[in-house]
């Protein structure tokens, strides 16, 4: 998912001087979730609940190419005595375990006392500075903190603990659906947050899915979309990582997905892990990659179903403007400001980077993402009858399924608190190499 390593450990490197610092500043990188994507690694799980197993997992990331020089500058960065916290996110929950953060903080030759951890549902607060991974808004992708808390406070004492995490349906998508794709569509992995409007569109590419679509809809188990909490309110119980109640029918989706729409959105039980199993032996059938590799056209219906979801996905064609729609994820940081709870809300989570001041005050960043997001050119996600939109929509897909993307630059969030908490400044920064 990401392919500049390199680049990211000169940045860490490189942060006392992009952050000059008086005498009696202190300089703390904070990683706001989603560290190492765990559901990346093989062997592919949505949660890896074995602590040496997801040990593993990180000692394999963390201790060989492309990934270790990474690790090594987030090492020095401690051992120049500045500050490292790392907050949990959706893909890293194994992050949690007390094992592997043991590991992680070896690796990076620091102590308990050096490197800090968020990882019991807790926003992170410095001063009037609220930071969260932002999941929590997003019914598809919620962690089961209720769960996960009692897992660590038994791993944490060597017993084996009792509860059983309620995996989030986007990350059972990812391992079941979107990994077992990723060689005939080696971007799919980057469609964030993973949720109905990922289902959809990974239908309209590949229509293999269609025979086993009621496995989907299950594990979705109706309506996971932002909308469901679209004022960013407080989530129900995190024992739960789904609701029965439906945000309002998009009626365009609903126009072009018709029955299959439907049924993703009715409610439905739990599925087995094993129940998976004739999804990832699915062999490509009618597939975009298929037709590709057959030199077939794609039919208008299909370009059709994948621009609107493509639109959706992208909060229409605004992706790429720092102002554009904020969704649940700003209507909760303009709430917590509102009520004074915080001058500046801090979030990553959605891969789309914003900066927007309050009229009331106070502001919301979103930092956006360091993996290898694309923009989709504006042309790709017009309704149009004329059939050079389908022609320039076929190539641009082309071009992903061979890998041709050309990543839009990384951003962090910069700012400075004072010794009284106040927020004197912050900004969203382009990472420039």
């Amino acid at each position: 998912m990401m392919s500049r390593p390199r680049f990211l450990a000169d940045f860490i490197d490189g942060l006392p001087q992009r952050c000059p610092l008086n005498p009696s500043d202190s300089l703390e990188l904070v990683i706001a979730g989603d560290f190492v994507d765990f559901l990346a690694i093989e062997p592919h799980a949505s949660w890896t609940p074995d602590p040496v197993e997801a040990q593993a997992k990180l000692v394999q990331v963390a201790g060989s190419e492309p990934f270790a020089e990474v690790f090594d500058a987030l090492g020095r960065h401690i051992a120049r005595g500045h500050r490292l916290t790392v907050l949990l996110g959706n893909h890293d929950v194994e992050l949690a375990l007390p094992l592997v953060q043991d590991t992680l903080m070896r690796r990076l030759e620091a102590d308990p006392h050096e490197l800090l951890f968020i990882g019991d549902g807790r926003a992170y607060r410095i001063g009037g500075a609220l930071i969260e991974h932002g999941n929590r808004y997003d019914d598809a992708n919620i962690t089961d903190h209720t769960n996960l808390r009692a897992i660590v406070s038994a791993q944490s004492r060597g017993e084996d603990p009792r509860q059983r995490l309620n995996v989030s349906a986007g990350s059972q998508i990812v391992t079941h659906v979107v990994n077992p794709l990723k060689e005939r569509y080696p971007w799919v992995d980057l469609l964030q947050p993973t949720g109905e409007l990922v289902a959809l569109l990974l239908l309209a590419l590949e229509p293999s899915l269609l025979w086993n679509w009621g496995m989907i809809r299950r594990v979705m188990r109706g309506a996971y979309l932002e909308k469901q909490n679209a004022a960013g309110m407080q989530p129900g119980a995190t024992t739960y990582v789904a609701h029965t109640q439906f945000a309002a029918d998009d009626y365009e989706l609903k126009a072009a997905f018709g029955s299959f729409y439907d049924e993703l959105r009715r409610p439905a039980e739990q599925v087995a892990s094993t129940a998976w199993l004739p999804i990832v032996l699915a062999a490509p059938s009618d597939g975009v990659a298929s037709l590709f590799s057959r030199r077939q056209p794609i039919p208008s219906a299909r370009l059709h179903q994948i621009r609107v979801a493509l639109r959706k996905l992208l909060l229409s064609d605004r992706s790429d403007a720092r102002t554009g729609p904020l969704g649940p994820y700003g209507e909760a940081a303009q709430r917590y400001v509102a009520e004074g709870v915080a001058e500046l809300v801090i979030m990553g989570h959605t891969h789309l980077a914003r900066e927007v001041t309050f009229d009331a005050g106070g502001r919301y960043i979103n930092t956006g993402t360091w993996v290898d997001c694309f923009r989709v050119p504006a042309p790709c996600l017009m309704d149009s009858f004329d059939p050079s939109g389908d022609i320039v929509l076929t190539d641009f897909l082309r071009d992903l399924c061979e890998d041709r993307r050309n990543p839009l630059p990384p951003t962090f969030a910069d700012f400075y608190v004072t010794i009284d908490g106040h927020v004197e400044s912050s900004a969203l920064r382009d990472a420039v190499a």
